[in-house]
């Protein structure tokens, strides 16, 4: 194939490519969560879709909390039946106006902030009319005991009470007054006022606001634009009340967090590194022309990645972006390597390129094999990376190979600067002793690092939240007495009633776990099944008749009617403003249903595993748990790919130039990961998926700084030219440990280390016969 054919087909690619990705734009998901980039498990697709649909779930809900403190309260005076204070209608008002302005958000779903007698009056009534559904073990205990006879006529004799002769004959045993209490007696929240209100361990009252989003909410451009609304109404309440508090906690204000510093990073770093990288260029050859070729080189491998990876992945994630700007970094190189040998030569272009084509196709299949081995993680995000890495790396080579002769013919300079101090260093980096005592200190770094490896799997460690998020939302989960360590347990059922029979099990033998200290409380459905309901609608008439003929005993001859106990179906109770509550623990589909029962601090994680596994549908959700086991597994899979890839290195190495220099160059490599992990523990990091991901990589630019030094005839030109990659490889990939996120910060920090190692240690590499 001739070069201008070759030169053609590359272009029209790159066209189509181009062409392609601005079709899928529209079509694909931008990510921007570290949790994004978890590894696909192997677990059951729809049992996994059903969990998803419930973290959607609780993803979508938002909660406000309103205080305000008003020092002319002060000077007044609660009248006798402590009424609501100035401050408490101050409350109330500005709650209702937050929530007349959030139901103005087209992303707001639902909000439930007021509760009129009406619906307080029509609750009581639905508890009363399904009495067998909420009945519980606790209560039927009570209604079983031999005193309970003792109870109703202390009730009815007391003129408190407020019982009624039309209660007493058509709820003899007053279960509907007893369930509600039982239904209200763990919750924190109370009715005040219509309004929904908790205190704080000083009992200052807030009033509630709860929100649920629509299914749109964590998509990046609408949690922006609802964060950014929210904090301007918020700001604008503040300037009208002075002295007001409003909380608010949710995940959307996390991800428009996650996702707005990152867009600002990857904006200001990848400017940074634009500009930093060509005006080095620039100033090496003093020409314009391997600038416009650099850029052509990395806009022809980008655009071709960017074609071929939205043609295989629906969802690009910006933190990966941040990681693939290291590419930038290595595909530069390929054209420094090229515009240096074509300093001062006689011969032509193609000639020089011929030369180059040889070390620079090694070095390229040496970048492969590392992102190839990456390519093979089940991490969905990580192997996303390595495949646009890979054609980036790909196609920008063969554009420095087919295209770049054509626009490299002739260079106005014919020397390259610097080339005395170069000359010099490595005069002084070659002396023996020099030599000896770097390599000496890196060894001693490297054993010391090696030595004192630790290791950290929490992938929440990975992306830091701002202090005033999680702080109000510390103070949300206090007034709610609510825990931020939650697990979850998942029923899953054929049908309703299968589902509910599994809850009433689970209920049973959690309420024993909280005796036994196994965890602080949970929180599940209430109702009860249809075979439940019927078995207590029977229990209640017999004791009932027991009660009736009891009190007769006492003088009482009371008529009461019979219990004619309604069965409650599961979608009339979660329509109802009770299951409203629990609505969104509850999912339906043609296939199964299910139910999610939250469990708060769970200090016994196997005896909770085990009562999960006794009963058949359920099973145990530690979302950061299982994650951190992914993790380690992964870790520990990707730290023996380091040490098979650096066997795969030696053995290609010996068959190359031998394997007493193959060794030579095997154990730099060991040097300059031993020298990364010395400097990220400096740092305060732990070894981690990430930082092993930048290992890897490392290996792979390491291999070509080895190549390149070991393959040249002018030792001066190649570490210019190896200097300048290493410059503007670190302006890309240094640049990132100022990053935000800890997950690319750890990456850079092991890059950025390994290649300076690299490049020192390429100075003292043995020359290979065969230049």
């Amino acid at each position: 194939m001739s070069r201008k054919l070759s030169a053609l087909l590359l272009c029209i690619f790159m066209v189509i490519a181009a062409c392609f990705f601005v079709y899928r734009l529209t079509h694909i998901t931008i990510e921007s969560s570290v949790l994004s980039l978890l590894p696909q498990s192997g677990e059951d697709s729809f049992s996994k879709a059903v969990e998803k649909e419930f973290i959607k779930r609780l993803n979508s809900q938002v909660i406000f909390a309103i205080s305000k403190s008003d020092s002319d309260s002060r000077n007044i005076i609660q009248n006798e039946n402590n009424s609501e204070t100035a401050q408490d209608k101050s409350n109330y008002e500005i709650a209702d106006s937050l929530t007349e302005e959030l139901r103005k958000s087209p992303y707001i779903e639902k909000i439930t902030s007021e509760i009129s007698d009406k619906e307080q009056f029509e609750s009581a009534a639905f508890v009363y009319k399904y009495k067998a559904a909420f009945i519980d073990e606790k209560l039927k205990q009570e209604l079983s005991s031999d005193n309970y006879s003792q109870k109703i006529l202390a009730k009815l004799y007391s003129g408190f009470s407020g019982v009624s002769s039309a209660e007493i004959k058509n709820d003899l045993l007053m279960v509907g007054r007893s369930l509600a209490t039982t239904l209200s007696a763990n919750s924190s929240i109370r009715v005040e006022n219509g309004h929904l209100v908790a205190s704080d361990d000083k009992g200052t009252k807030w009033v509630l606001v709860f929100v649920t989003l629509n299914d749109d909410s964590l998509i990046t451009s609408v949690a922006s634009d609802f964060s950014q609304a929210t904090d301007s109404l918020i700001s604008k309440i503040q300037k009208n009340y002075p002295t007001v508090s409003i909380l608010k906690k949710g995940a959307v204000f996390y991800s428009d967090y996650a996702a707005s510093t990152s867009q600002r990073e990857i904006t200001l770093l990848g400017l940074i590194t634009t500009v930093g990288i060509f005006t080095l260029i620039f100033f090496v050859y003093r020409s314009i022309i391997p600038v416009v070729l650099t850029i052509g080189s990395v806009l022809c491998g980008i655009i071709c990645a960017l074609g071929i990876t939205t043609l295989i992945y629906d969802e690009i994630n910006l933190i990966i972006i941040g990681m693939c700007l290291s590419v930038i970094g290595i595909v530069c190189d390929y054209t420094i390597y090229f515009t240096t040998l074509r300093i001062g030569q006689r011969e032509s272009s193609f000639e020089t390129i011929r030369r180059l084509a040889k070390p620079l196709s090694f070095a390229v299949i040496t970048d492969l094999c590392a992102y190839l081995i990456i390519l093979l993680s089940p991490v969905r995000a990580i192997s996303q990376m390595a495949l646009f890495c890979m054609c980036t790396i790909t196609f920008a080579c063969l554009f420095v190979i087919v295209i770049e002769p054509y626009f490299l013919r002739n260079l106005k300079r014919e020397k390259l600067p610097f080339e005395g101090f170069f000359k010099g260093y490595l005069d002084f980096i070659r002396q023996r002793k020099i030599s000896y005592s770097i390599i000496a200190v890196l060894c001693i770094c490297s054993v010391f690092a090696f030595i004192n490896l630790k290791h950290n799997d929490d992938p929440m460690s990975f992306q830091r939240m701002p202090d005033n998020l999680k702080s109000q939302e510390l103070n949300i989960n206090s007034l709610l007495k609510t825990s931020e360590n939650l697990k979850y347990i998942l029923i899953n059922a054929e049908d309703d009633n299968t589902l509910l029979d599994r809850n009433e099990k689970l209920k049973e033998k959690l309420s024993l776990a909280v005796i036994e200290g196994k965890l602080k409380n949970y929180l599940a459905v209430k109702m009860n099944s249809e075979n439940t309901q019927k078995d207590d609608c029977v229990f209640l008439n017999e004791r009932k008749t027991i009660i009736q003929n009891e009190l007769k005993k006492h003088g009482l001859n009371l008529e009461a009617s019979d219990y004619h106990c309604e069965i409650l179906k599961p979608q009339d109770f979660f329509s109802s403003s009770i299951g409203e509550l629990y609505s969104s623990l509850y999912y339906k589909n043609d296939r199964t249903s299910s139910l999610m029962v939250v469990l708060e601090e769970v200090t016994d994680i196997e005896g909770i595993k085990n009562i999960a596994s006794s009963i058949e549908g359920l099973r145990y959700l530690d979302h950061r748990e299982n994650l951190t086991e992914v993790f380690k597994m992964y870790r520990e899979i990707f730290m023996k790919v380091i040490f098979i890839f650096m066997g795969c290195i030696l053995l290609v190495s010996a068959f190359r130039v031998g394997l007493k220099k193959a060794l030579v160059g095997t154990f730099f490599s060991l040097l300059s990961i031993g020298m990364a992990l010395f400097v990220l523990q400096l740092s305060g990091y732990k070894i981690n998926l990430f930082s092993e991901l930048g290992l890897i990589v490392l290996l792979g630019i390491g291999i070509n700084y080895n190549i390149f030094m070991s393959s040249s005839k002018i030792d001066v030109t190649s570490i210019i030219a190896i200097f300048t990659a290493l410059t503007t490889t670190l302006m890309t990939i240094g640049i990132l440990i100022f990053s935000s996120v800890d997950a690319i910060k750890c990456f850079a920090i092991c890059l950025v280390t390994g290649i300076i190692c690299a490049f020192i240690l390429s100075a003292m590499m043995p020359k290979t016969e065969k230049s």
